[in-house]
């Protein structure tokens, strides 16, 4: 984008070293972390209180809330509160005044897409967007899993018949032969013709693993075609019931309510165990038995709590917010731009965009949590001024004309005049807008850190010549001689060096500790990296170390 130039010079001419890349999908993205890191930043706790009641009934004692919940921002507001219906803290007769009990179900998750499987890999496994993608190429070119790129979690008929053919097979692997599966009806929650465009949901192949091939592969892939074999085999499992029981008390004027929920079929939860998919609340308890109109103590109690700021970004929760953007947008037309095309990015790059921002070293990862670095937020500050730069409203725009030129009601001239249009209002008004922007100690921040970083790249003498610097660069340390072909590469055995790992290397002949990560033919394992008399590297083996080979057992589903 032409935005990328301009904004690098004249950041350069506020003193800011390097340069900044602006894309039309990748500076919304950044801007949705920035937005909601700075939501958290300045985010203020705020007291507040609200009632909890333990009711004493015959058959047992049970907690309830107040219905309607209510909060006051002090604890002597909440007790005049309590006045008002008449009742007090402490312990007071009440009524059981309504007792419901109803039968509920729960349909499986739905089939994957790449997203919700990139999330879901996230979520349990702390993988990035990037690593889930590269294993799930690895299991598709193995031909055991259909094509990753997909956008839709839905499957034709003729995906679902051969799926029901191979039933037993995908249940035998998952060792869950004892768990029914009586649905052999497709079911449009799942199945769907319309809506299976170039590329079906994430599912199983006719070819299932063998167990010894399934030890062959990384603990990320193996997790991966455990969660698809068990969505899939979930969809042809009875629904997950349970007796849902709601119980009324009354004091006075005022209402509590408690609700307990009683497993009767776990059906396709059975295939999960105890994992837990981050969504579901814990099972509510079990309550004791009780009759309309019965007389009860309520011991009613008054809570402190804390409002609490809202979660940083992961990737998994990223990747479903770039999906869902259009939620962000106040354009009622762009919203329904977004909508279609279902948010910014498609299936095949957010993972790359999410990846780009890391490499720009626009944001970090800490902690499995998402955090805008300071030359993030200073790119941030520099384009908050032009929303059509940081809202998804452009790529909704842009979308919009690209239908048109599909549909021949717009045309290719026209699409390329708005954008030099665009391009010249940007010449013209953001000059002034760098200019006006107080950055902040973020500018002596970001200026200090490329000072370290380049600091950070000479990394000593080289051991080859003796008489050159060696230079970092993104790949490979190099001898900046002419003459002398002395290169590190930063990646060994599949293991990135840092720059101290590295430093190491060249000033000592190898690194103080054993690396750990290595990973060769037979898994991952530590040694140290040592510098050969030739100038290439090698490993140097503990006793202890020689065959400390991990590899991930595969658990049996009860």
């Amino acid at each position: 984008m032409n935005g990328s130039p301009l904004y690098s010079l004249l950041l350069q001419q506020k003193g800011i070293p390097g340069s900044f890349s602006l894309g039309r999908v990748q500076t919304p993205t950044l801007y949705m972390i920035y937005q909601l890191q700075e939501k958290i930043r300045n985010f203020q706790k705020e007291p507040y209180f609200e009632g909890k009641a333990q009711v004493i009934a015959q058959n047992g004692a049970f907690d309830a809330k107040l219905d309607p919940n209510e909060t006051q921002a002090t604890q002597e507001a909440f007790e005049d509160y309590l006045k008002e219906k008449g009742v007090q803290l402490g312990k007071q007769p009440g009524t059981i005044h309504q007792v419901e009990t109803e039968k509920k179900s729960a349909a499986s998750p739905r089939l994957f897409s790449l997203s919700s499987l990139q999330s879901k890999m996230n979520q349990l496994m702390k993988a990035s967007a990037k690593d889930t993608l590269e294993a799930m190429q690895g299991l598709y070119e193995g031909k055991y899993l259909s094509y990753p790129r997909t956008d839709t979690p839905y499957i034709t008929e003729g995906e679902y018949a051969y799926l029901l053919d191979h039933l037993d097979e995908y249940k035998h692997f998952l060792k869950a032969e004892a768990i029914p599966t009586p649905i052999h009806t497709p079911n449009s929650r799942y199945v769907n013709n319309k809506k299976v465009q170039e590329h079906y949901a994430i599912i199983p192949t006719k070819t299932v693993m063998t167990a010894a091939a399934f030890e062959q592969l990384s603990p990320l892939q193996q997790a991966i075609y455990e969660q698809v074999l068990k969505t899939t085999v979930a969809m042809f499992a009875e629904k997950y019931t349970y007796e849902e029981t709601t119980i009324l008390t009354q004091v006075q004027q005022l209402q509590l309510k408690a609700i307990g929920k009683v497993p009767v079929d776990l059906g396709w939860k059975k295939l999960f165990g105890k994992e837990s998919d981050g969504k579901e609340k814990e099972e509510e308890p079990l309550l004791p038995k009780v009759t309309k109109g019965e007389m009860v103590t309520v011991d009613l109690q008054v809570l402190e709590k804390e409002t609490k700021p809202p979660k940083p970004y992961t990737e998994g929760t990223l990747i479903t917010a770039m999906k869902t953007a259009g939620k962000t947008v106040d354009s009622e037309e762009a919203q329904s731009i977004l909508k279609e095309v279902e948010g910014i990015g498609t299936e095949a790059t957010r993972a790359n965009i999410i990846e780009i921002l890391k490499q720009k070293e626009y944001i970090k990862v800490e902690k499995n949590k998402l955090v805008v670095t300071n030359k993030g937020i200073l790119l941030c500050q520099a384009v908050e001024k032009e929303p059509l730069l940081t809202s998804a409203e452009m790529t909704a725009k842009w979308e919009s004309y690209l239908l048109k030129i599909g549909e021949r009601k717009g045309t290719q001239t026209t699409f390329l005049a708005n954008i030099q249009k665009f391009v010249s209002h940007l010449l013209e008004v953001v000059p002034g807008q760098i200019q006006s922007t107080d950055f902040g100690s973020t500018l002596q921040e970001v200026k200090a850190a490329s000072e370290k970083q380049e600091a950070a790249r000479h990394l000593g003498i080289c051991p080859k010549c003796q008489e050159q610097e060696v230079i970092l660069y993104q790949k490979v340390a190099a001898c900046t001689s002419e003459v002398c072909d002395f290169k590190l590469w930063t990646t060994i055995a599949k293991k990135k060096l840092t720059a101290t790992q590295l430093k190491e290397i060249i000033q000592n002949s190898r690194t103080s500790q054993p690396v750990k990560g290595l990973k060769g033919q037979k898994g991952s394992f530590e040694a140290t990296i040592v510098l050969k008399e030739d100038f290439t590297t090698g490993f140097e083996f503990s006793e202890k170390k020689k065959t400390n080979f991990k590899k991930r057992t595969r658990r049996t589903t009860k």
